[in-house]
């Protein structure tokens, strides 16, 4: 083996000086990982990943006692209890063979044809619209109705209708007897609206008469009306009242002829001396004002 080179004593001043100084920190630029964070973050997630499964636990549950407590107001009497915003009761929907047997006396009554959505209307919700339109086609295709497109290729609008029974046609002389009272009927009806318009008269002569509580309040109002004058007449009967005679009137009659006579003549006296003064620098309510005149108040006396 080669012998080692011997160290420099420079070398070995700078390493005695190394390891006499205490080592210098150097700053970290990376920030340190916190764990316990993490740790809370989790759990975090776990109670929000788990307070849904609550809720929707809890929201199930109060679905079905929902639906309990519905089915027990619709088993009760055989329809929906609920009601709807405008305060009608919800018809309960039907399906299946009930559906079809609803439809099927619906299109026999009726008598014409409808559509779908015309006789979920009609029936006022009792099929809804989507099982309507699969079960009359269903009806179509097994021959219970009668159906047809408004295209001939199949498509756009279907109408769907009952089938005519051929037992429900009349004979001749059924038809001839039903022609035999329209006629008839048709004679008997002027007749009939006579009596309806004379009818029709008296209810309103009725209507219009007083009611037996007004009646009663009109008797009672002429009752005291008579008394009063039963007991006027009574007084004038008695001497009570003091009769004017004939000769009291006629002098007091031609007491006023004479007075109005002579405001007649006062009157035209002013007249004309108004219309002279007038012909002054005054005019009439100057005149009026200065003289202190007021307006006539005289009344005519009739004749």
């Amino acid at each position: 083996m080669a012998p080692r080179k011997p160290k420099s004593t420079a070398d070995d001043d700078a390493s005695s000086t190394a390891s006499e100084l205490p080592p210098i920190l150097k700053p970290k630029n990376e920030k340190a990982k916190v764990t316990k964070p993490k740790a809370e973050k989790a759990k975090t997630d776990k109670l929000k990943s788990d307070k849904p499964k609550a809720v929707k636990k809890e929201a199930s549950e109060k679905k079905e006692v929902k639906s309990e407590t519905g089915g027990k107001k619709a088993d009760g009497d055989g329809k929906a209890g609920e009601k709807g915003k405008d305060g009608k009761e919800k018809v309960k929907a039907v399906t299946g063979d009930e559906a079809v047997e609803v439809m099927k006396r619906y299109l026999k009554e009726q008598n014409r044809p409808y559509s779908a959505t015309e006789v979920s209307a009609n029936l006022h919700g009792k099929v809804t619209k989507t099982v309507a339109d699969k079960l009359l086609k269903e009806m179509e295709q097994s021959g219970v109705i009668m159906g047809k497109a408004t295209k001939k290729d199949g498509g756009g609008q279907w109408v769907f209708w009952s089938l005519q029974d051929a037992a429900d046609n009349l004979s001749p002389e059924q038809l001839s007897q039903m022609d035999e009272q329209i006629t008839t009927m048709k004679a008997t009806l002027p007749t009939l609206k006579s009596n309806q318009r004379t009818l029709t008269t008296k209810l309103s002569t009725l209507l219009s008469a007083p009611t037996t509580a007004a009646l009663h309040t009109l008797i009672s109002s002429l009752r005291e009306e008579n008394k009063a004058k039963a007991e006027k007449l009574r007084g004038l009967k008695e001497g009570e009242v003091k009769m004017v005679t004939r000769d009291e009137v006629s002098k007091v009659e031609k007491e006023v002829k004479e007075w109005a006579g002579k405001r007649k003549k006062r009157m035209d006296a002013f007249l004309s001396l108004e219309n002279v003064l007038m012909q002054g620098p005054w005019t009439k309510s100057e005149l009026w004002e200065k003289a202190g005149l007021e307006e006539d108040c005289y009344v005519p006396v009739p004749k």
